[in-house]
């Protein structure tokens, strides 16, 4: 825990003067950087700049009380372990406050070195492991892409938020052209070299709002939030450029080429997202198909 920067946000300073002493002698050798504010409002100010690695955070302060204080700084820094410290022997107050994402819940009378520390590192590990099974929960663990079941899981509030918004989204259906016969012809780790630099490609193409999200081998889907025809000029630039994926693997004999279908789903309509889905499919064929037709390429995908 050498040089982890703490946040101590705690308006009595005979508590301060013990948590720096506690803090040194429970582990004197950790360089331990405390940065201390006396109020909430202080605090958030003090926490953007960088974030600090854990925040030590006591309800009762001048500005805000109990809970609320905790909610507020979730809020602003919901990547950041929190350890609420208080005077008050409430069972049922520690048990909210666990609740609503507090890491722990220390009563300052119980306090020592060694508990702060421990409780501090404990804390700091959980999160950073919470963090790593969220991100695997909900990303593709070859390309980094969004899974198929963070899509599922989200994209209802993703319709909800298009209905309160009244903007459209758009939605892109990407194949990789010739992918099985990358795979018989070079082997599956040249194919997972292929999947990583096309969703790499995706991703730079759009912007931050919008999802890459591997649907399903080397098929990608694209939402595109806030879109109504812009989704058909993504395809066509997507199409286009895609041959500068030519270089994504020496050992490739022709140019990584991309099929793509667009839809879109109006929030004024009563459409299923699935025949949304399903419009974007079945373009995506359609396109791969033209382009057998014209250039004698056997361009399937699967």
């Amino acid at each position: 825990m050498d040089g982890i920067r703490i946040l101590l946000v705690e308006d009595n300073p005979g508590d301060v003067r013990l948590l720096r002493e506690l803090l040194r002698d429970g582990a004197p050798e950790a360089g331990f950087a405390l940065a201390h504010c006396a109020d909430l409002g202080s605090g958030l100010a003090t926490a953007c700049t960088p974030p600090p690695a854990v925040v030590l955070l006591d309800l009762g302060l001048p500005d805000s009380q109990g809970l609320d204080t905790l909610r507020e700084m979730r809020r602003r820094l919901p990547d950041v372990p929190i350890v609420v410290l208080s005077g008050e022997t409430d069972e049922s107050l520690a048990l909210r406050a666990v609740q609503e994402g507090a890491e722990d819940f220390l009563l300052k009378q119980d306090l020592t070195p060694r508990l702060l520390v421990r409780t501090l590192r404990y804390s700091i590990e959980r999160h950073e492991l919470k963090d790593q099974l969220q991100y695997l929960a909900t990303h593709d663990p070859l390309t980094g892409a969004f899974n198929r079941r963070y899509f599922n899981s989200s994209v209802e509030s993703e319709l909800a938020r298009s209905v309160r918004y009244r903007h459209p989204i758009g939605f892109l259906m990407v194949d990789v052209d010739r992918f099985k016969g990358i795979n018989d012809r070079h082997g599956h780790r040249v194919g997972d070299e292929i999947l990583k630099a096309v969703a790499a490609y995706l991703t730079s193409q759009l912007r931050s709002v919008d999802l890459v999200v591997r649907y399903g081998g080397d098929e990608f889907l694209l939402v595109l939030p806030e879109t109504n025809g812009e989704a058909d000029e993504v395809a066509r630039r997507i199409r286009k450029e895609s041959v500068e994926l030519a270089d994504a693997h020496p050992a490739l004999d022709a140019p990584i080429t991309l099929s793509v279908g667009a839809s879109h789903w109006d929030p004024a309509s009563t459409r299923p997202i699935e025949d949304v889905l399903a419009e974007a499919d079945d373009r995506m064929y359609e396109d791969k198909r033209r382009r057998i037709e014209t250039t004698g390429d056997e361009g399937g995908g699967r």
